[in-house]
Parts: structure tokens; C-alpha cells; sequence
């Protein structure tokens, strides 16, 4: 019985120590990961297909956005279309 009360207040924490450790366990996987990038240094080839992918991605962003108005302009213009020759002919 003398083990067991030895063992219940030493799983007991204060509320700062139970705080401390649960930073602990939030910082370590933050650790873990810029551990792993800071090992490996980019090469120019890995830097260089990083900022062609950014280019692409936005050039097609921008080639989507210009479609998009193209294709309500088109609309806009066959309904016009539409209401001119309901209301002449």
C-alpha cells in the first residue's frame, strides 16, 4: 500500500508542471521538422523547379481568370443577341 500512494503522488502534477510538459511535447515535433530542413540545404536544381512550379501555377491562375471573363462576355453577348432579335423581329 506504502508503494502504491508513492506512486499516485509521483504521477500527481502541479498545474505548471503539467503545463510545462505538455510544451514540451507540443514543441519537439516543431523541433523534429525544422531539424529535417535545415539538414538538407536546397540545390539550385531543387530551387529552380520550386519557382518554375510557382510560375506555372500562377500563369494558369491568370489563364482560368481570363477564361472565366471570356465565357461570361460570350454569355452576356448571345443574350443581347437574343433580346435584339425577340424585340425587332
Amino acid at each position: 500500500m506504502d508503494n502504491k500512494q508513492q506512486d499516485e503522488q509521483q504521477s500527481r502534477m502541479s498545474r505548471s508542471q503539467y503545463r510545462q510538459q505538455q510544451r514540451q511535447t507540443e514543441q519537439q515535433p516543431i523541433n523534429e521538422a525544422t531539424e529535417n530542413t535545415t539538414d538538407q540545404p536546397y540545390s539550385r536544381e531543387a530551387v529552380a523547379s520550386q519557382r518554375h512550379d510557382e510560375t506555372v501555377a500562377e500563369k494558369t491562375a491568370r489563364l482560368k481568370r481570363r477564361l472565366n471573363i471570356a465565357i461570361i462576355a460570350l454569355i452576356v453577348a448571345i443574350i443581347i443577341v437574343y433580346l435584339i432579335l425577340f424585340y425587332v423581329g
